[in-house]
């Protein structure tokens, strides 16, 4: 009776996630009493984001914390009995009980998931001013940005090429590669709410292209009954961006999600191009180091939750994107100035129905089904550069128009038999390709495959053993039984050790058998006589919990990979002993291995949080190859809280040290052909938040230290800089110190 009463008299609190709208459980909820503002209680949310506290005296004031989350205040002078106040508190990192989805059954926290996750919050991306995912993917430990002025932007994961990691979003695989890999800059983050990654492979779940890890892109889903948000972007290098969206909850049950936007980026450093009329040098100044571009963004996204907890979704996402190539004029007398122009028109068309749904007492059963649009059309003008005129060019494989199109099917069952998980799954990949540059004008390949994993619990539940298998069929290929062994042991509750073992198998995609791609900087042919790759990998890693508090936390995480690849598919020089040759085809590596030991840790204390890393890279010599060259990264994320003035302090900072050039030919051989040297990138910015964090502006700068060309010295004792690329055999170009702000508006109905 005595506690009725006491729950009677109390204030019933409700904690929320301001973002998603869902209840967080475990918040520490604190009373202080005012004006001295000394402690009465303390009192933990349940499981359904709900505390009950009895303030002893009147005015008190509610300090709710957790893991991950800005702390939140809330006076109270006076309040009646049985009063209900929601608090809703605001994401800032990722923490040791975040929750992680990708290439799990359920939703489950990362230190308990048998594989190393990393995961990068909404927080984190508006904190540092990322726009694409190129943006923010340039400051992660073991990882390495490139970037070519047509082909996009490109990503090197543990030392291995973008072509062995696999990019999804919402769990189902983009398409679209160019030169093997998925132009970062053409995903934008307007509408995302995290980002997960996975180190290491990912083969049973995910089949070929997760030889390297693994990248989920998860969109927002929102559940407010009304919610509308919109930003601008301004960069001072020319970049002019803007979104918005409107979502609505309907009849409790169904929510719809409109959204779009535009990025516009009006190009940097023109490129001096002399030219020639009589004895006369002239100069003009028409193409960029850096091409214009602008893209169109929209998406779309339905979902209906039933009261039996069946759920289904639609969500669709487009992008149209324009590049523009100016090109050096070609030909001055005194009646005319002609030039040619290159246009890449890209549309993006990204469409998945998920539906989920509980079968029998525990189990859960999940379809993923995908359709991805992949459209590239290449024109090249002819511009009068008097008149302005321009037509359309007549030359050879001046205009092309290629269609890339795929379907995925997905779906998996999910069950335990007491200390027995298992998940039983299949995996369709139906690949389709039209283009005047493809071998026969049209090409497809199909993928069936079947996966299941095991896992069972030993010792008291304190080890997790983990077996998996992949069995495919390909129409191109012979695909073997693709394995995989996991285990996690917690010997006590703060101390984590995992080791895993996995065997990979890629199979070359349709572009690199048959597509051909030409222009005035590129010349990459197709292989249809590529082998598929194969490998072994290994990971061993241990994360401790050696303090934690509240929201106050500290964290180690040692982590080892070994990497062993025989006939990695990558692009190769026709002529390796030219490394200005443009000239590409697609070969196999005969063997490549390398092996990582990486040391993170973060921590929050108060209001500083930070996220620190180590990574030393060893690539081993293959005899007859290459010899043995070491690489280094070092990361150091840092955020700050001014909780008096509602602003936060960030600073993002990445090394990445110097790093030999293999040079590889068509025979499968590699040789050493020079050295790319160290360099440093750094971002820092400012948070403030208005209107009880309603809207927020942010002002930052970016590359600090403003480093726009890494060098790399050739083998023969010369040196070379980037040229009209991003990136080349020579050396890596980078955009100048800018300066970025940033200004969100969320208006929302709870």
């Amino acid at each position: 009776m005595s506690v009725a009463s006491f729950a009677q008299q109390g204030l019933r609190i409700t904690v929320v996630d301001r973002s998603s709208g869902e209840a967080l459980p475990f918040a520490y909820v604190n009373v202080y009493a005012l004006p001295n503002r000394s402690m009465e209680t303390t009192v933990q949310s349940n499981e359904n984001g709900v505390a009950i506290v009895v303030p002893q005296s009147y005015p008190c004031e509610l300090e709710v914390s957790l893991l991950g989350y800005d702390k939140a205040t809330k006076s109270i002078y006076s309040a009646p009995a049985n009063t209900s106040i929601v608090i809703y508190l605001t994401q800032k990192f990722a923490s040791v009980d975040q929750v992680v989805v990708t290439g799990n059954s359920q939703p489950t926290r990362m230190k308990d998931a048998l594989s190393v996750y990393r995961v990068i919050p909404k927080a984190q991306i508006k904190a540092q001013g990322a726009v694409t995912l190129e943006d923010i993917m340039k400051n992660q430990l073991n990882m390495r940005v490139g970037n070519d002025q047509i082909l996009g932007s490109s990503l090197n994961m543990q030392g291995m090429s973008g072509d062995k990691v696999k990019i999804l979003v919402d769990g189902m695989p983009l398409n679209g590669r160019e030169g093997g890999n998925i132009d970062l800059g053409q995903i934008n983050l307007n509408n995302v709410e995290r980002i997960e990654m996975i180190q290491g492979p990912m083969s049973v779940v995910y089949g070929t292209d997760a030889l390297g890890g693994v990248i989920n892109i998860i969109t927002k889903k929102e559940k407010k009954p009304l919610a509308i948000n919109f930003g601008t972007y301004y960069e001072s290098l020319g970049k002019y961006n803007f979104d918005g969206s409107a979502s609505f909850r309907v009849k409790d049950r169904h929510q719809v999600t409109v959204g779009g936007g535009r990025n516009f980026f009006q190009g940097w450093k023109y490129i001096d191009a002399p030219v020639k009329f009589g004895d006369q040098v002239l100069v003009t100044e028409r193409n960029f180091l850096f091409n214009p571009k602008e893209q169109y963004l929209g998406n779309f996204a339905y979902r209906y939750t039933a009261p039996s907890g069946f759920q289904a979704s639609f969500t669709s996402d487009y992008v149209d994107e324009m590049i523009t190539d100016k090109g050096n004029v070609i030909k001055w007398n005194p009646s005319e100035a002609i030039a040619k122009d290159n246009y890449y028109n890209t549309k993006r068309s990204m469409n998945r129905l998920a539906l989920q749904g509980k079968l029998g007492k525990s189990g859960r059963w999940t379809m993923q089904n995908g359709y991805m649009l992949y459209h590239r059309k290449r024109n090249v003008y002819v511009k009068d550069l008097v008149s302005l005129n321009e037509s359309l060019s007549t030359g050879i494989g001046d205009q092309d128009t290629s269609s890339f199109k795929d379907v995925y099917l997905r779906g998996s069952y999910s069950n335990n038999v007491k200390k027995l998980n298992y998940t039983v799954g299949y995996d369709v990949n139906l690949q389709y390709a039209t283009s005047g540059k493809i071998e026969d004008g049209k090409q497809d390949l199909h993928d069936y495959a079947l996966y299941t994993n095991f896992s069972y619990s030993l010792l008291k539940d304190k080890l997790t053993a983990q077996a998996g298998l992949r069995g495919a069929i390909n129409t191109v290929y012979d695909p073997p039984i693709i394995p995989s062994f996991n285990l996690l042991y917690k010997p006590i509750e703060k101390l984590q050790v995992r080791a895993s073992y996995a065997k990979g198998f890629r199979a070359p995609s349709l572009k690199e058998r048959y597509h051909t791609f030409i222009d005035a900087n590129h010349f990459i042919i197709g292989s249809d006589s590529l082998k598929a790759e194969s490998s072994h990998h290994i990971q061993a890693s241990a994360s401790y919990q050696i303090y934690e508090n509240k929201s106050d936390y500290l964290q180690f995480i040692i982590t080892g990979f070994y990497n062993d690849v025989t006939n990695g598919i990558m692009l190769v020089p026709m002529d390796p002993t030219d490394p200005n040759n443009i000239n590409r085809t697609y070969g196999n590596l005969a063997r490549s291995r390398n092996s990582i030991a990486s040391f993170q840790t973060d921590g929050q204390f108060s209001d500083l949080h930070f996220q620190l890393g180590y990574s030393y890279s060893y690539f081993l010599a293959e005899k007859g190859f290459y010899d043995a060259f070491p690489a280094s990264e070092v990361t150091a994320n840092l955020r700050y809280a001014i909780r008096k003035f509602d602003m936060n302090l960030n600073a993002f900072y990445k090394y990445n040290g110097r790093r030999p050039i293999l040079s590889t030919g068509t025979d499968g051989k590699a040789y050493y052909s020079g050295e790319q040297q160290g360099y440093s990138l750094l971002d820092v910015s400012l948070e403030k938040n208005f209107w009880d964090k309603r809207i927020q502006l942010v002002v930052g700068m970016k590359n600090v230290l403003d480093v726009q060309q890494i060098n790399t010295t050739v083998s023969n004792g010369g040196s070379s800089s980037g040229g009209g690329h991003g990136t080349s055999a020579g050396g890596i170009n980078l955009v100048p110190r800018s300066i970025f702000t940033s200004l969100r508006v969320s208006l929302n109905k709870y």
